[in-house]
Formats: C-alpha cells, sequence, structure tokens
C-alpha cells in the first residue's frame, strides 16, 4: 500500500535529513541535527546556531573551525599554535575536577603544573611567561584541557587513539604538519634557527617571530622544534606507566633533522612531564 500524502512528505523529510546531517564518523554516538543544540556536527555539517556544532562555530549555516584553529583539507581543526602559559591558566582557573577523568587518568591527582617539591629538576626552570608553551604537564593534563573546552589531544582522524605501535606517517597530527604526507618537515626545508630545533629554552607562540616557522598548512606554527607535543597514541590504558607518543621534536633536538620529521615520535610515560613537552589540541 503506497503511503497517505502527509506521510510520504514525512518521509521525504527524514531522508533529507539523513542524507544532509548523518555522520559517516559519528561524535559520541551521536547524530548532526541542525538546530538540536547537542553540539555534534563537525566541520563543514550544516547548523543552525553555534551550539550545534562540535567545532564550536556557525557560520553561513555551516559548522566552522574555532578561532585560533586551522583547517585541514576541510575535515578537521587544530590548533595554529601550541598551548600557551596563559591558556593553561586559564583552565586552572576553572578549577576542573581531577575526579572526572577517565580510569588510566585517575592516578592524576593535579592539573597544576608540575614545578612543585619533587618535581624533575628541568621543569623548576621552565618558562612561564603567558606566551610561552605550557610544558611540564603530563599526557592526562593535556587531555583534560583540551575535553575541557570541547577539542581533544590528536589523535585518528575525527578522534580516537592511534595504535601505538602503527605507523607514525597517519592521524591528525601528521597530517597537518606533513600537508598530508607532501613534507617531511611543515616547513619543507627546515630551519633550525626559526623553528627553535637547536636552542636553549623555548621561544613565545603565536607571536611575529613565531610565523617564520609556519607549515605544512597556512597558519599552522611551530609543528616541528619548540616543545614536543603529546599525541593520542599510547600502549595501553592502564595508568601512569603507559607509553605515550610525543610528535615533533623539541628545542633540545639539537638540529637533528630525523628527531624532527613529521613522522618522528619520541615515547614517555602518561605520567612523565619536562620542560621540552606541551601539547595543541584538535577538533572536529
Amino acid at each position: 500500500m503506497r503511503p497517505r500524502p502527509a506521510h510520504a512528505a514525512a518521509a521525504a523529510l527524514a531522508a533529507a535529513l539523513v542524507s544532509a546531517c548523518t555522520l559517516v564518523r559519528p561524535l559520541h554516538g551521536l547524530t548532526c541535527e541542525p538546530g538540536a543544540g547537542n553540539a555534534s556536527c563537525l566541520y563543514g555539517q550544516p547548523c543552525e546556531a553555534d551550539a550545534d556544532c562540535a567545532t564550536a562555530s556557525c557560520a553561513a549555516r555551516v559548522c566552522q573551525c574555532p578561532a585560533a584553529m586551522v583547517t585541514i583539507e576541510s575535515s578537521f581543526c587544530i590548533d595554529q599554535t601550541e598551548v600557551s602559559n596563559a591558556a593553561y591558566r586559564a583552565f586552572l582557573a576553572t578549577q576542573p575536577d581531577v575526579a572526572a577523568q577517565e580510569p588510566f587518568c585517575l592516578f592524576n591527582d593535579s592539573f597544576a603544573f608540575d614545578t612543585g617539591p619533587g618535581a624533575p629538576d628541568v621543569c623548576t626552570t621552565r618558562r612561564e611567561d603567558d606566551r610561552h608553551p605550557a610544558t611540564c604537564v603530563d599526557w592526562c593534563d593535556a587531555r583534560a584541557f583540551c575535553k575541557s573546552l570541547g577539542k581533544r589531544l590528536c589523535g585518528k582522524a575525527h578522534g580516537g587513539p592511534l595504535p601505538y605501535a602503527g605507523d607514525t606517517a597517519q592521524g591528525e597530527w601528521f597530517e597537518a604538519c606533513s600537508e598530508g604526507g607532501a613534507r617531511s618537515h611543515a616547513t619543507g626545508e627546515f630551519d633550525a634557527q626559526l623553528c627553535n630545533g637547536d636552542g636553549d629554552a623555548t621561544v613565545p607562540v603565536g607571536d611575529d617571530a613565531s610565523m617564520a616557522c609556519e607549515g605544512g598548512y597556512l597558519g599552522l606554527q611551530h609543528m616541528n622544534g619548540n616543545v614536543r607535543e603529546w599525541e593520542d597514541a599510547c600502549s595501553g590504558d592502564t595508568g601512569s606507566g603507559d607509553l605515550c607518543r610525543t610528535r615533533g621534536g623539541a628545542f633540545d633536538s639539537g638540529d637533528s633533522l630525523d628527531e624532527l620529521r613529521c613522522d618522528a615520535r619520541d615515547v614517555r610515560e602518561r605520567a612523565d612531564t619536562d620542560h621540552t613537552i606541551g601539547f595543541r589540541c584538535c577538533s572536529g
């Protein structure tokens, strides 16, 4: 029996919504529904207001990347710079709840910079200026910061962890750094002086000098050098001793082109803190 006209119209509307909005890559199991205000629509999907967008901004009825993030191949968003001390202090000022962490991070009883008694010696001398990258934070601190803004540590495309022992030439961080695999270093021919790959300490992020180390996409800064960046790629989910990858090399890399490559990695324990390790976030 053919559907009555009202039912046919409803079916057609439902089909149109599914065609326009059903996620090929679901966000926490949700479906993009413009007007629902459930922040489930990703970059490039339709929206009616900012509340519809997991990527924070609805412009011209399409979800866009938030301010200070760079759009990667019309697909996802990544922070333009490493997270700064000022941004991290703003996170701490909200008094985030350590009890809200995942089980593998419950060892982490504070999100504060690791500079107190028992901290690694290198963390007691980290650069604390507002514009310098936030360092001496462990993997769980970085994850909590990103989640607090509706973002995530960069990992598998559109969310989720990368295989720890998998191919390092994959994932959101690599995609952004290498311009989709086209470059070994974000800037093409790597310059250790401009990108702080052979220095004594961190340099500020987001200033005119940092723009000299821009690539692999327009607006991205210091994907190589300055600080290593935590990635969502760990050896297990048991706790503080899990090994997690960092990317991009740092100021202490000694101009090592291999260590500073987009597909290079360094490995640290989840609970480790160091003045050479920071992070940035992805979304979408």
